[in-house]
């Protein structure tokens, strides 16, 4: 009766915890995940991993994008599309163009051809399927696929919520899951069958929707009771995201391509999701307060911006500490790139903030940040 009694109380303290106007851990969250991108990309690829990141990133932008979609239209039965291109414009364009003008412009002025090609495909949010061709250029805004995966995402998965929605949140979770394995299907199909290659399966968003969905999945499951419960227990222990962890890592080990660039992403996003959850509870405990700290909460603000400017700092590190060992490149290249990162956080997102919150729906209740 008292494991009862506990369960309850901890299901009920979740429930608080995802209806809370900021749902924690999420900074922290975005810290660990931009970091395993900025770590990799360093040259630190055997400890951290930029696949990793980047489909936590996916699992975070669907989860919480959805989540929101869910809460508007519980109250407005409806949502406003319009309301939502308007949000994401005001947070993704400016600080994403401001980059790409200083990074071609960069580019040019130091000789790199390169860039020539990329400079269309950046403008629209291609660079992912430019990549899926023609593979990664050495380009400064190579790394700018992942943010075309997401735009393409939040151009179609609205429209898509609105019509499975309607009817009804059966149609929903299956629709979600046959997107998941239809996607996870076709992406070994063009790997192990068609031999597209591994740039076309890493990059292109029909190749990378399934972690996103995943994500998306999640914040459906979890306004159900009994994924709350069972969100509850996977958090149980303190040790927990630590096993979560080690299967991730376990993923990344097993040597065959034909897993690694096919049921990989999807099985590593499932994992990104239990560990997301996980942390949100954990999050004010003990071992992982440190998530909550404010210290990883900015970092998680800046995470997007620094996601964007990491490859310049992790360069211009390089060249500033050049006869110096390889931990002061790599420290120097994190302090530029924080640098840059907070220049492009203070100067031109948090400024947009404000006119961003002019077209967020008023909600029956609190919702994440």
């Amino acid at each position: 009766m008292d494991s009862e009694n506990s369960l309850a109380t901890a299901e009920a303290h979740f429930g608080k915890l995802l209806n809370s106007r900021t749902i924690p851990a999420l900074g922290g969250f975005r810290m660990l995940a931009v970091f395993s991108v900025v770590l990799a990309h360093a040259g630190y690829s055997g400890l951290f991993s930029a696949r990793h990141g980047v489909s936590g990133f996916f699992v975070l932008s669907g989860f919480l994008i959805t989540w929101l979609l869910l809460q508007e239209y519980e109250t407005h039965k409806t949502v406003s599309l319009k309301h939502f291109f308007l949000r994401r414009a005001y947070r993704i364009f400016p600080a994403y163009y401001a980059f790409l003008a200083f990074s071609i412009s960069m580019d040019l002025w130091r000789g790199n051809s390169d860039i020539e090609p990329l400079i269309w495909p950046g403008v629209f949010y291609l660079v992912n399927y430019y990549n899926a061709i023609e593979g990664h250029a050495s380009a400064s805004i190579a790394h700018a696929w992942s943010l075309a995966v997401e735009e393409q995402f939040y151009l179609i998965w609205p429209v898509l919520f609105l019509f499975l929605v309607r009817r009804g949140q059966a149609w929903l979770v299956a629709g979600l899951l046959g997107l998941i394995l239809l996607v996870a299907s076709w992406r070994s199909i063009a790997f192990s069958v068609l031999d597209l290659g591994p740039s076309y399966v890493y990059n292109a968003f029909d190749t990378r929707f399934d972690n996103l969905a995943v994500g998306c999945l999640l914040a459906v499951l979890l306004k159900r009771q009994l994924f709350q419960r069972i969100g509850t227990v996977l958090a149980w222990w303190a040790w927990t995201p630590l096993v979560t962890l080690a299967l991730l890592h376990l993923s990344r080990q097993v040597s065959s391509a034909h897993y690694a660039y096919g049921p990989a992403f999807t099985l590593d996003a499932v994992l990104m999701a239990v560990l997301l959850v996980q942390l949100i509870q954990l999050g004010q405990g003990r071992w992982w307060c440190w998530l909550n700290h404010r210290v990883a909460v900015y970092f998680g603000a800046v995470s997007y911006p620094l996601y964007l400017y990491h490859i310049w700092g992790l360069q211009i590190g390089r060249k500033l500490t050049a006869a110096l060992p390889v931990t002061f490149q790599l420290g120097t290249g994190i302090m530029v790139g924080l640098l840059m990162a907070m220049a492009s956080y203070h100067l031109i997102e948090r400024p947009l903030l404000e006119k961003k919150v002019r077209y967020t729906p008023s909600l029956s209740r609190d919702t994440p940040s």
